[in-house]
């Protein structure tokens, strides 16, 4: 058809010279199914971040955890010195008790013993036989409340440390000025037995003066393994020369070897432990708790064994007939 042709002509002529047209279409959002609800963290991305907020607040939750977990961090560390202390406050039940442990170095370090008829020891252990005799009242201390000796591995008993700065101090006062003391005393016996309070013959105190270097001067011993004492103690001769009390500084440094010189040999919380569990086992263990061996315990058994094993043999080989 004519017209048809002129047509489609014509609207070809116009699509070929015609500008294309661009259409922006926004598409349609998802929606929410029935029943459901938004909140805060549905939110869009928050646009100066480019996340959504859910990320933003764990992000800054994060964070608060790990500037409180430092912050503790920091305020835990500052109790880091008290924390044996309390680990072994802990410990004290019946039977046990807080002590002081005076190490070689100096340094106090604390510690839960068993205690029973005033000895102190680590119980069980086979690993630290160490022994201690609570023997000086005055060698106990109290730690919040606690009472707790002072003890040393070297030592045997608790460490009275004020009485081991008044002997020092004392023994060492006395023989610094022995030979001013005799002076004074011999004037003294020479003022009194003139005055007729002594006979002509009585003993100068002068000559019962000695220096007190050791244990031994100072309990008046002349030798560990005897029994026997001297009439006149290093002990006695400090009561008769500061009757008054030893005069010393309030303040005094004070040094754990310096005592070492009094100590008798053999007298190491070690050696105590050892020989303390050594008469244990020699004069209270029950000898019929020592296992048995093989034999005493499978013995008859085998005995009974090969008697059956004989008697089978023997029935095999006799004839019923």
């Amino acid at each position: 058809m004519p017209g048809n042709t002129t047509l489609n002509a014509t609207l070809q002529a116009i699509a070929q010279n015609a500008t294309p047209i661009k259409i922006s279409l926004t598409p349609m959002p998802t929606p929410i199914p029935e029943g459901m609800t938004t909140t805060v963290l549905d939110w869009q991305p928050v646009p100066i971040f480019g996340v959504t907020l859910w990320a933003i607040l764990a992000l800054l939750s994060l964070a608060a955890l790990v500037i409180i977990y430092f912050h503790w961090s920091d305020k835990s560390a500052n109790l880091d010195a008290i924390k044996p202390w309390f680990i072994k406050i802990k410990e004290i039940k019946i039977g046990k008790m807080q002590v002081i442990r005076l190490s070689r170095a100096g340094n106090f370090i604390p510690d839960c013993l068993d205690i029973f008829d005033n000895v102190l020891s680590y119980g069980d252990s086979e690993e630290n036989i160490n022994q201690w005799h609570l023997n000086s009242p005055q060698g106990i201390i109290k730690i919040a409340g606690i009472s707790a000796p002072i003890i040393s591995e070297d030592w045997d008993q608790n460490r009275d440390i004020v009485t081991e700065l008044a002997v020092c101090h004392a023994t060492e006062l006395m023989e610094k000025n022995i030979e001013n003391f005799k002076i004074a005393l011999t004037q003294r016996h020479k003022d009194l037995v003139k005055a007729g309070v002594y006979p002509a013959d009585a003993e100068n105190p002068a000559d019962l003066i000695f220096p007190i270097r050791n244990g031994l001067d100072y309990i008046g011993k002349p030798d560990e393994s005897k029994a026997a004492r001297y009439e006149h103690s290093g002990r006695r001769m400090l009561e008769l020369i500061f009757p008054r009390g030893i005069p010393m500084d309030a303040f005094n440094q004070y040094n754990q070897n310096r005592f070492r010189k009094f100590w008798f040999k053999g007298s190491s919380s070690a050696l105590m432990g050892g020989i303390n569990l050594r008469r244990v086992d020699d004069e209270f263990t029950n000898r019929s708790e020592v296992k048995p061996g093989f034999f005493e315990r499978y013995g008859g058994m085998l005995i009974g064994a090969i008697i059956l094993l004989g008697l089978t043999l023997l029935g095999s080989v006799i004839p019923l007939g």
